[in-house]
């Protein structure tokens, strides 16, 4: 397992230069509060992305996947997180915001869209506060490849 600080976070000259923001990049807040959206944490790679992360050891949602036929393995996560990818961009502008760094440990999307995964973490919490909700969502990933 990787330190949390390196999933999601590559070198300074590899991020993307996105023409409206000024260079040097301004320091972002961080305005999700950590208790809405946890277990679920942010690691800030200042100043170019944020990464959002969940421990896979500690078994949240677990059953809930086992019920729906999976483990709940970071390859899961990604899984249902493209769902709520798809409804995302459905209803905001852009594809290709989000990017995923996983491992067996731990399941990580980040972006260099700060706010985008901020409002992004919170919709994947949101959809994972019943087996219904996330059925509905790991089938929209499973669409999406179809």
């Amino acid at each position: 397992m990787k330190d949390f600080s390196q999933y999601g976070n590559r070198p300074d000259d590899q991020w993307e230069m996105l023409p409206w923001i000024p260079d040097p990049r301004p320091p972002f807040k961080i305005w999700v509060k950590p208790e809405q959206i946890a277990p679920f944490f942010l690691i800030p790679h200042h100043p170019y992305a944020i990464s959002l992360l969940l421990k896979i050891s500690d078994g949240f949602r677990t059953e809930e996947f086992c019920r729906l036929g999976l483990t709940g393995s970071s390859g899961d996560w990604e899984r249902l997180v493209r769902g709520v990818i798809r409804e995302f961009e459905e209803n905001n502008s852009g594809v290709g915001l989000f990017h995923f760094d996983s491992d067996e440990d731990v399941f990580c999307v980040y972006s260099q869209y700060i706010d985008d995964l901020m409002m992004l973490a919170k919709m994947i919490r949101v959809a994972c506060a019943d087996e219904k909700t996330m059925g509905m969502y790991l089938n929209m990933s499973e669409a999406a490849k179809a």
